[in-house]
């Protein structure tokens, strides 16, 4: 005969209390098998207290992971690191009471810097983020960032580490500082601060170390995409830049084309180029941004006044004056005040190893370039450095082309070109211009007395004569044989006879001396044209000088004429 078991209880063993949430059996009989040895004499609702405080401590800690989740997620989302610290207070808010969050990163070489702030309790609520900045080593935020260990402060008074924020009043508060840590290094801080004493316990940095976490690799994450998205806006900017210079061979457009793409990716105001001619140690002013600056600046000016300019462009380095460090060289602060700039930056133009040229961006307002900006900007400049150069060569070998090779002056086919430049700009400027044309007298009777090596010599020397008496803005070309033209911007009928005498009196002055012959006298006949009385194109005005050249022939020579002055006669 067989029977079924049951369980049977004994009576020292009380069953389960029908007054007990049995909602959770796995937890309460764990609960309880634990409690039962220790509950000795309690009662039944001693012991269902504690049951339900740790019921409620579980179920907080699985709110709190849940949030922490949450907030993983949205982290993961962020674009920036900005967006990175605004979740941070956001989320940190659900899980730990606090009164004041702050964000922060580490930027090398030794600042920490706020990003992100939340202050809910009055003095709390606003606070200059100007303020908030602090360095490596300096106060709880500094101490964290420096030794990568959080800080549980029950007293932010008593501790020594501490220090208070320039501005703002000292109170009792209590704070919790955690490093976010990447790859064993501190990328960035949060601090939590909290009116009066022990206003954070364990659980609230556990907590919050394991947000930093979350936030260190969200950080690191932020700043991979945003280096992407500048290193795509960087090529961007160099192919565009490329683009325009490969469109031009004439060096100052060069320039001014380099000094825009250079002030934009960089954010000055102003922005120079120059080119460094080492035979006259100075720099040459070729472009600048804006463009209309070019015209308010120097167009060159001596560098041996100015050391730092020369580490430049003698050792290749980047050099950035700010004109508030007191330590700045003081020529250069000088220059900088006297414009209303507070910092300079130069960068030397590099093309094939060789220093060409100097970069100089001006900025009315404080500016940090992280290296990896600078690091465009170099690239930026050696780059417009080669198309400046290309420029040069160019303007080289078309000078070439343009030049008599005895004599040096332009040759008969630049001087048209040219006249037709200047004819239009004085049209547009409402200014004078002149034309000189000028004959050597008797030189064919020299050239069969001498020989033609001795008639090169006497066209040289007479080249370097004419030279001499001319300003830097006048042009001079040899229009063929022993006759030259004289381009004279800016200058009227009387001014133009004044610059004939002056030539008429070098040659009277200055014999020509050949070698082992006595001084032979050289004279010369000029004829005079002014835009518009005698000319409105180019051709017209050489016309004119032409025939008033051959009317002084036809008296004799030695002299200068205005065109129309024998019909006026």
């Amino acid at each position: 005969m067989s029977a079924r078991l049951r369980p049977v209880h004994p009576a020292s063993e009380p069953g389960p209390d029908p007054g007990l949430d049995l909602s959770r059996p796995l937890l309460y009989r764990r609960l309880l098998g634990d409690a039962s040895g220790a509950a000795g004499d309690g009662t039944h609702e001693s012991l269902e207290l504690e049951l339900a405080a740790l019921l409620e401590q579980t179920e907080a800690r699985a709110g709190q992971l849940e949030v922490l989740q949450t907030a993983s997620g949205r982290l993961n989302r962020a674009s920036s690191v900005e967006a990175v610290g605004r979740t941070v207070v956001e989320e940190t808010r659900r899980i730990i009471d606090y009164h004041n969050a702050r964000v922060y990163l580490v930027e090398p070489p030794d600042q920490v810097v706020p990003i992100a702030f939340e202050g809910r309790v009055g003095a709390y609520e606003d606070v200059d983020f100007d303020l908030l900045r602090c360095k490596v080593g300096e106060g709880f935020t500094g101490w964290v960032a420096q030794h990568g260990e959080p800080l549980l402060i029950n007293d932010a008074n008593s501790d020594p580490r501490g220090a208070t924020i320039a501005g703002t009043d000292e109170i009792d508060e209590s704070m919790l500082v955690v490093p976010m840590r990447y790859d064993g290094v501190t990328v960035g801080v949060i601090t939590l601060s909290k009116l009066g004493f022990d206003g954070f316990d364990a659980d609230d940095l556990r907590l919050l170390t394991i947000l930093a976490d979350h936030a260190a690799t969200a950080v690191e994450t932020a700043r991979l995409l945003t280096r992407s998205q500048e290193l795509a806006t960087e090529l961007r900017r160099l192919l565009d830049m490329s683009s325009e210079l490969s469109a031009s061979l004439d060096s100052r457009q060069v320039a001014v084309i380099m000094a825009g793409h250079l002030a934009r990716a960089m954010g000055v105001d102003e922005c120079d180029i120059s080119y460094w001619d080492r035979a006259l140690a100075r720099v040459e002013s070729l472009g600048s941004y804006p463009p209309h600056r070019i015209d308010t600046i120097e167009p060159f000016f001596d560098v041996a006044g100015y050391p730092e300019t020369m580490r430049v462009l003698e050792r290749q380095q980047t050099v950035i004056i700010d004109a508030q460090d007191p330590g700045a060289d003081v020529a250069e602060v000088k220059l900088l005040v006297n414009d209303g700039n507070r910092i300079l930056a130069m960068l030397p133009l590099v093309a094939k190893g060789q220093s060409i040229g100097l970069v100089e961006m001006f900025s009315k307002n404080e500016l940090r370039w992280d290296a990896q900006r600078l690091e465009l900007a170099r690239t930026m400049a050696n780059e417009a450095a080669i198309a400046l150069e290309n420029a040069r060569l160019y303007e080289d070998a078309r000078k070439l082309a343009d030049r008599d090779p005895l004599t040096g002056f332009y040759n008969h086919r630049f001087l048209h070109e040219r006249m037709g430049e200047e004819v239009v700009r004085s049209q547009r400027g409402r200014r004078p211009l002149s034309v000189l044309m000028l004959d050597l007298d008797d030189f064919k009777l020299v050239n069969d007395t001498f020989g033609h090596l001795f008639g090169d010599k006497v066209l040289t020397w007479a080249a370097e004569l004419i030279r001499s008496t001319l300003r830097l803005s006048d042009l001079a070309a040899r229009y063929g044989g022993d006759e030259f033209a004289l381009i004279l911007p800016d200058t009227d009928a009387a001014e133009a006879r004044h610059a004939a005498d002056r030539i008429l009196e070098a040659f009277r002055d200055r014999p020509f001396v050949g070698e082992q012959r006595g001084p032979v006298p050289i004279a010369a006949s000029i004829g005079i044209a002014t835009f518009p009385a005698d000319g409105r194109t180019g051709t017209e005005l050489i016309a004119a000088a032409d025939a008033a050249l051959y009317q002084v022939k036809r008296g004799g020579g030695r002299d200068a004429a205005a065109a129309g002055a024998h019909e006026a006669a």
